[in-house]
């Protein structure tokens, strides 16, 4: 769903390139991103700082420290949430930070997760005020409609941070030491700065498009959001009715 470049070229040690190379080079790279920029619909935002997250390890525990520091909003979009201790865990605190307020909006995917029922599973979600929509649950007027699926990961706090993953919410993803069974290998980011926005807005159309439009101040803008970092990053977000990645 991400692509990122940094700010700035490697410099080239021991080599002098001298202006003319250096202006070519600065052309090559101008032409480089209007090309990727028509082609994905997505600017380069300058500004970021992007870290990353290997395996659940290092995603989860980020992700629930960054769900404990929320203090205006919560979207969560995944495309299953497992009947386990994990997916307990994490349902537990979008429940809590719903309860002290914190405008919290859980979106999954309707056949990656069939067999969760997240207001039946989990009743203190909705108890709590979390905001629960399935993506793309079967209709009648509709009986091929269920091939459109929601596979992105995404989560954003505030605004302000956000990840993008290839995980979802399960023990499948820790693995079990006591079996021997290594966690599944996926990899995420967490990204701060400008283009945090840019993933919120990704986020606004999906949960559009499964209902009710999220209210405009609900959604970060670039903005409204000072630089933290010197990467420059590229959002390009996946849709559902469609086969991109």
């Amino acid at each position: 769903m991400t692509t990122l470049s940094r700010a700035q070229e490697p410099a080239l040690t021991g080599t002098n390139l001298g202006p003319s190379a250096d202006s070519a080079l600065s052309s090559a790279r101008s032409l480089a991103d209007q090309t990727f920029a028509r082609a994905a619909g997505a600017p380069l935002v300058p500004g970021n700082s992007v870290r990353i997250l290997r395996d659940a390890r290092e995603n989860y525990p980020a992700w629930l420290e960054a769900i404990a520091s929320a203090t205006t909003t919560i979207h969560f979009e995944t495309y299953i949430i497992h009947r386990d201790e994990i997916g307990l865990q994490f349902a537990k605190a979008l429940a809590d930070k719903a309860r002290q307020g914190i405008r919290v909006r859980l979106l999954y995917d309707w056949l990656g997760s069939f067999s969760v029922s997240l207001r039946s599973r989990w009743p203190m979600l909705a108890k709590a005020g979390v905001e629960i929509r399935p993506f793309n649950p079967p209709r009648i007027d509709r009986p091929f409609g269920w091939i459109s699926r929601d596979h992105r990961k995404v989560i954003t706090i505030d605004g302000r941070v956000g990840f993008v993953s290839g995980l979802c919410v399960g023990l499948n993803w820790v693995g079990d030491p006591q079996r021997r069974l290594d966690p599944w290998r996926d990899t995420g980011i967490v990204i701060e700065g400008p283009a945090v926005a840019d993933l919120e807005l990704a986020f606004a159309e999906t949960w559009a498009a499964a209902g009710v439009p999220l209210p405009a101040t609900d959604v970060a803008t670039r903005a409204s959001m000072p630089p933290v970092g010197t990467v420059m990053a590229r959002v390009v977000a996946s849709t559902p009715t469609t086969a991109q990645l």
